[in-house]
């Protein structure tokens, strides 16, 4: 079995390949029927080579947004200004601007001062190794 490693930018895919070797020109055959719950990645790996063999580069678009990206950021800029020394009302300003935390930061379910709570319990625990779980 033998890898190949592309890379552009902060992008990468890895191709296993095997029965050929990767310093001579090959032709990649793929299974034309696949196991219900793994065809989503193999249409998205076909997508990926044929993106590749069109424009000859990993296309930005193959590379969807990671869905939690979004909140991991929130959670690490409080978690900063946490340990920075920073109010949670000054966190919240950081993080959702001036006008919303004077709308909402007293209002009587609490939601924005809720939210930027959990956001830096969320990061202490991260920080204190709940950030393993992305490795698994």
């Amino acid at each position: 079995m033998q890898h190949v490693l592309l890379r552009e930018d902060c992008r990468s895919l890895q191709i296993a390949l095997s029965g050929a070797s990767v310093l001579r020109p090959l032709r990649l055959y793929v299974d034309a029927i696949v196991q219900p719950q793994h065809l989503k990645f193999h249409v998205a790996a076909l997508q990926f080579l044929s993106d590749i063999n069109g424009c000859g580069r990993l296309a930005a678009a193959c590379f969807p947004p990671e869905p939690r990206g979004a909140r991991l950021r929130i959670v690490l800029q409080a978690l900063d200004g946490s340990l920075a020394g920073a109010s949670h009302k000054e966190i919240a300003i950081a993080l959702f601007g001036r006008r919303r935390v004077e709308e909402d930061w007293s209002h009587p379910g609490s939601h924005l001062r809720d939210q930027v709570r959990r956001a830096i319990q969320r990061g202490r625990y991260l920080m204190s190794g709940g950030y393993r779980q992305f490795l698994m």
